[in-house]
């Protein structure tokens, strides 16, 4: 398997999964291994200035990326951060150890994506109300879908779903019809309420 990505300084990752394991030697802590093995690959990649902090918090270890050309390890919309961590789960997935996930950072990137992406959603839920039509997005990675569904999962005008396959794989927001706002989950009831005034008291 060959997974390539390049960053806005066409800096590339080109990296077979026979070297991915052999990379680095065995390590009693998978921390440790996983980090070193990173730190190799922006060696390999000519990114020089760099240091690789990682932690591990039960089942997931988080890596960082520091230094003053951390910026080249992010890529084009994160592609080349999205490579790394892919190789990365992939070198310490293997059939033999516990699964435990890789989460890559560098420049705070996932946090200012994942506000990014809030205020589109927020954006795109007032154009579908407002047109009553439903707006597709581009191709997005699971973890960028993921936040769009979140984002707008409680709205009582739009619902969202996935659609297409592999890298092209991207989210529908669409209206929610107006027969069907009382089916929407955890949604609000409307209700009408009728107060009854007698003649009597009205000529009064």
């Amino acid at each position: 398997m060959r997974k390539t990505s390049k960053s806005n300084d066409e800096v590339s990752v080109d990296v077979t999964e026979e070297n991915v394991v052999s990379a680095v030697e065995p390590s009693d802590s998978e921390t440790v291994k996983i980090k070193e093995f990173l730190q190799n690959v922006l060696i390999k990649m000519n990114i020089d200035g760099c240091e690789v902090e990682a932690n591990q918090d039960g089942d997931v270890i988080y890596l960082n990326v520091v230094g003053e050309n951390a910026a080249a390890v992010i890529g084009h919309r994160g592609e080349t951060l999205d490579a790394l961590q892919y190789l990365c789960n992939l070198l310490l997935n293997t059939k033999e150890s516990t699964f435990k996930r890789v989460t890559l950072n560098a420049e705070n990137y996932r946090e200012k994506r994942e506000k990014i992406l809030q205020r589109l959603a927020s954006n795109l839920e007032l154009k579908v109300k407002r047109t009553g039509r439903a707006v597709k997005l581009e191709p997005m990675n699971p973890y960028e879908r993921r936040i769009i569904h979140t984002s707008l999962q409680g709205s009582k005008y739009v619902t969202t779903q996935s659609e297409g396959q592999g890298a092209a794989r991207h989210v529908v927001v669409s209206p929610i019809e107006q027969n069907d706002i009382l089916n929407v989950p955890n949604g609000p009831r409307k209700t009408l309420n009728f107060v009854y005034r007698s003649e009597k008291k009205r000529r009064k």
